[in-house]
This record gives structure tokens, C-alpha cells and sequence, in this order.
């Protein structure tokens, strides 16, 4: 009997155009290569409440950003969008990105199709809500808050997040001082995390396989 590849899963799309968007996932991504070098990442994910999948449950999308306050940073270009307001020095270190679980937005989704006839809907662009809508809407997936920088590791919220965001946070070097710790409380460094953070304060780090966009991965469905 042939054993044969199982059929592509396919994925609903959310519609293209303007949509109002609800926060429900923040996820810290830890440092991740890039074919940019390896940057520190987070990902955004947002429900949209006004348009529902096949089952009735609202779409969602996510973004990954590098996280940086550069003004030509995509996460901040996305938060000033979001607030209304340009970000300034007040805001930075500062500013718990948190706080944005549970508010409302305008996300913009474009369909692009890529050469192997896959098409993806990617977030071109994060804007202030308008003004019938509520600056808060309750979630209707979990609402997470994950961070790497959190003692103890939140093992619960780490859980809560899907799959591949697990597997990707999983590689990150912080993950791995989050997760070991000695009895003190102090964080054990293994010599391969000392080695991955050399190479990435170096600016050299070790290849990837798939190397993931510096600004963003859309791409990935949740």
C-alpha cells in the first residue's frame, strides 16, 4: 500500500481591506536570527471582531517585530499609528507594550500571493480607531501577556501560546536563562547560550535554515 502525503491544510483568510482590530497576544520572542543578524522580537496578534471564520469564530492576525524604537522601526510605526500620538522620550523604556491588551485599532490586510501560489494576508498598516468605536473590546481568545524577562518564567502563559510561537521562543537564549535557574534564584548560562550570546553581540550568529524578516512575519497563520 503507498503511504502518500496528507493534503495541504488549508487556512481561511481574513478579508482583505480595513478592519477594526482587538489585542489579545503579546508574545516576547526572545533574540531570533534574521537575514538582517539576530534582533530581539515580539509579536502582536489581533482579533477581528467583525469578521468571522467558517465556525464563528473571529479571524486573527499577527505581526512579528523586531524591537526596536528606531523611527524607522516598524513597532514603532505601527504603535504611533495605534495611539494616535508620535511616541517621545517619555514613552521610551517606559512604555509597557501590556497595556495594549484588550484596545481597539484599525488594521489594514492585504492579500499578496507568493511565486508557489500560496497567498497570505499580510498587515500593511495599524491606525487609531475610529471614533465609533470603543477604545477597549472584551477578547474573545485568551488574552496573553508573554514575556521573557518575567521571574519566575510564567510557564502558564507560555502554554497558552500556539504551537510554532512555543517552538521559535524555545531557541531563543533567553529562554533557556528564563527556564534554568539555580536554587538562589540566579540564572545558570549553559555554554551554549554563552556561545549563541557571543555570536549575537558580535553580530555574527549562527545560520538558520529559515531566516525570518527582520520587521515582520505575517505570514505565519495562527
Amino acid at each position: 500500500m503507498p503511504i502518500t502525503l496528507p493534503e495541504e491544510k488549508a487556512y481561511e483568510l481574513p478579508p482583505a481591506g480595513s478592519h477594526t482590530g482587538v489585542c489579545f497576544r503579546i508574545a516576547d520572542f526572545g533574540t531570533q536570527p534574521g537575514m538582517y543578524g539576530a534582533k530581539r522580537q515580539i509579536s502582536i496578534s489581533w482579533e477581528l471582531p467583525d469578521e468571522q471564520m467558517a465556525d464563528g469564530r473571529p479571524f486573527t492576525i499577527s505581526r512579528r517585530y523586531t524591537l526596536s524604537s528606531n523611527r524607522k522601526s516598524a513597532l514603532r510605526a505601527d504603535v504611533e499609528g495605534w495611539l494616535g500620538r508620535a511616541l517621545t522620550t517619555r514613552d521610551f523604556g517606559k512604555f509597557d507594550l501590556s497595556q495594549l491588551l484588550g484596545t481597539t485599532c484599525l488594521i489594514g490586510i492585504k492579500h499578496e500571493t507568493r511565486d508557489d501560489g500560496r497567498t497570505f494576508g499580510n498587515i500593511t498598516s495599524v491606525m487609531k480607531r475610529p471614533k465609533a468605536v470603543p477604545e477597549r473590546l472584551p477578547c474573545i481568545n485568551q488574552a496573553v501577556s508573554f514575556s521573557l524577562a518575567d521571574r519566575p518564567f510564567r510557564q502558564h502563559e507560555f502554554e497558552q501560546l500556539p504551537e510554532w510561537m512555543r517552538t521559535a521562543i524555545a531557541r531563543a537564549p533567553e529562554y533557556e536563562l528564563a527556564t534554568t535557574t539555580k536554587p538562589q534564584g540566579q540564572a545558570q548560562i549553559s555554554t551554549g547560550t554563552k556561545r549563541r550570546l557571543k555570536e549575537i553581540l558580535a553580530d555574527n550568529p549562527a545560520p538558520n535554515p529559515e531566516p525570518v524578516v527582520e520587521d515582520l512575519d505575517d505570514e505565519i497563520p495562527i
